[in-house]
């Protein structure tokens, strides 16, 4: 899994300096269904693969949006926006990126999978960056609705997963670390 997720910080990484939004959406796609891939044999019906998943396509959608802010500065929203509109077009198989992402972290044991679950979470946070979802209760003042730091998201996501498995979140806590991010 370690390699797995490193390859996919890397891809998530590159497709921000290509500056391409149609680019990062597939490999956004495809390093998610790469780390879902390994988990989809162990899957026992009760949820919880669906939910580690998500918690890792959540921590590469908020590294995404955590290296876009450093890259762009003010231009960031445009991009992220874009990005996210490419990943409501894009429904494209990514067979062939998952299958280049397994070959990179030197797994090619395992046939390619996809998670609904996970590519819902990866949308959904980069979705709720970019438009912040409105307070439920009207203020006197009209204050803009605060932007939720992806930072912040990062650091519970990893401690949500550090319950499951201190192992990898401690890797993942280091390899973001080591990035930049945190």
């Amino acid at each position: 899994m370690e390699s797995i997720i490193l390859t996919s910080l890397k891809e998530v990484e590159s497709c921000i300096d290509e500056k391409n939004p149609g680019t990062c959406a597939t490999r956004l796609l495809a390093s998610v269904d790469a780390i879902y891939t390994p988990l989809k044999p162990i899957n026992s019906g009760l949820g919880e693969v669906r939910r580690i998943s998500s918690l890792l396509a959540g921590i590469l959608a908020n590294t995404f949006i955590e290296l876009a802010r450093k890259k762009f500065g003010d231009e960031a929203e445009e991009f992220l926006r874009a990005t996210m509109e490419e990943l409501g077009k894009t429904i494209e198989d990514t067979v062939d990126y998952v299958r280049s992402i397994l070959e990179k972290a030197n797994i090619q044991f395992f046939e390619p999978a996809m998670s609904r679950e996970a590519r819902e979470s990866l949308y959904n946070d980069i979705k709720e960056y970019v438009e912040p979802p409105k307070p439920s209760i009207s203020r006197r003042r009209r204050l803009p609705p605060r932007r939720p730091d992806p930072r912040q998201r990062l650091f519970r996501l990893l401690k949500e997963l550090g319950r499951r498995d201190p192992f990898i979140s401690k890797f993942i806590d280091m390899e973001l670390r080591k990035i930049g991010v945190l």
